[in-house]
């Protein structure tokens, strides 16, 4: 089912970080689902469908041997995602991921995903900073199996399930933590009874109770605080270096997008009897695709204009020369330091033609080089002396140089040599 009112898809870390526009344009393609513990969501090598966003149920990443033997490499709750192979270019995943608490998620398609990824907006970085807390948290899972105790690996595992889930119990077996931490059932039973012992949980047929989560954190390796604590300082992050961006909403789910916002608009119209015709509501979905697309077209024209105006500026206050040339050598186009280089007024550039400004003794070389490069004859530059203003000296300059896509302009790049001999 879509997204209705009283779901949560901010319960998710991630989802929760998204800029306004970023959520709102992946929004239409959450669905919410729920899975019961235990559950085999993928198996190793399968290809992935769908990424998933869970806001209360959580998943073990599970690794196996071919012995059949398992162990847990990572679990992810609410404060991350299923599904980064689809971040890391990937397609399939290389563990199998169960179902440890029940609980419900929010999945979107895989293709819409990787599309929302490439638009290179705040969902990639965030994607990106979980992947890396998911990594430090598998790496840290494997220095504490290999050197830390049964029931310092008891209390790390006891202490992350806390911090997915709401409360301070939790359904599960010893079979199944043995399971999961690549350990013998007899290590988890007796490290269970110590920490009973000590007044930290409670256990009794499957069912866990922590009592003094404190204490169970003193009792804790270093693993557990390291990994929560890089996942705080990715996170915090986020907020500060997020870059703002505004991409088109998916083509690929304008239709579902625009039955939705028609299902909305029919919903908030009180006392209106809505005209059930196929032809009808056809005509007014295509009318809503029509509105999304103008919006989207406005959008793309405001922004046209502000880069047109951001690159104008760039241009024209550059510290080097820029020149446009037509094929008679007229100059087209030039910027401020060009029109200071020539001593010419950019108001009467049409005018002038740029070997009118070369030295006699370097009109040769130049003017071969310039119908090379129109020509599409691949050519490094070219050395000439341009000849004395009343602003400076004769003055030897470098000009590289290429053709428009056209073939009709030739776009140059005047360097002072002095200058760039002192750079």
């Amino acid at each position: 089912m879509s997204i209705e009112a009283g779901t949560e898809p901010q319960r998710n870390r991630v989802l929760a970080a998204l800029p306004a526009d970023e959520f709102s344009r992946l929004a239409d393609d959450l669905e919410l689902v729920s899975f019961p513990v235990g559950a085999t969501l993928y198996t190793s090598g399968e290809s992935l469908a769908f990424a998933y966003f869970p806001t209360t149920c959580i998943f073990s990443l599970i690794a196996a041997a071919e012995d059949g033997s398992t162990i847990e490499v990572a679990m992810t709750g609410h404060n991350g995602m299923v599904g980064i192979a689809l971040v890391l270019g990937g397609e399939t995943t290389h563990y199998r991921i169960v179902v440890q608490c029940a609980g419900e998620a929010y999945r979107v398609r895989a293709e819409v995903l990787c599309w929302e990824l490439d638009q290179g907006g705040s969902l990639r970085r965030l994607a990106l900073t979980y992947t890396q807390a998911l990594l430090a948290q598998i790496a840290q899972n494997v220095l504490c199996n290999r050197l830390h105790s049964v029931d310092q690996q008891l209390c790390r595992w006891l202490l992350f399930s806390l911090d997915m889930r709401t409360g301070n119990e939790f359904d599960i077996t010893q079979e199944a933590i043995a399971n999961l931490l690549g350990v013998r059932r007899e290590g988890i039973t007796e490290a269970a009874g110590r920490l009973q012992a000590a007044g930290l949980i409670h256990y009794r047929r499957g069912h866990v109770t922590v009592d003094d989560r404190a204490g169970l954190e003193a009792q804790s390796c270093e693993c557990y605080r390291v990994v929560r604590a890089e996942h705080q300082r990715l996170f915090a992050l986020t907020g500060a270096t997020l870059a703002r961006h505004r991409a088109r909403p998916n083509p690929a789910t304008l239709r579902q997008r625009a039955e939705a916002r028609l299902k909305q608009a029919q919903s908030l119209t009180l006392g209106v009897s809505m005209d059930p015709a196929r032809l009808l509501h056809e005509l007014q979905v295509h009318q809503v695709e029509l509105e999304m697309h103008n919006e989207e077209l406005q959008y793309a024209y405001e922004e046209a204009d502000s880069l047109r105006e951001r690159y104008a500026d760039i241009y024209d206050f550059a510290p080097v020369a820029y020149f446009t040339l037509d094929p008679q050598g007229v100059i087209l186009q030039v910027n401020l330091a060009g029109a200071i280089l020539l001593g010419i007024r950019r108001s009467q550039m049409a005018r002038c033609r740029f070997a009118a400004s070369v030295e006699p003794t370097s009109l040769p070389g130049f003017t071969a080089f310039f119908e090379a490069v129109l020509s599409g004859k691949p050519c490094q530059s070219c050395d000439i002396t341009l000849m004395a203003t009343h602003q400076r000296p004769p003055l030897r300059v470098r000009i590289e140089a290429s053709v428009d896509e056209r073939g009709k302009e030739c776009r140059m790049v005047v360097m002072n040599l002095a200058e760039a001999g002192r750079a």
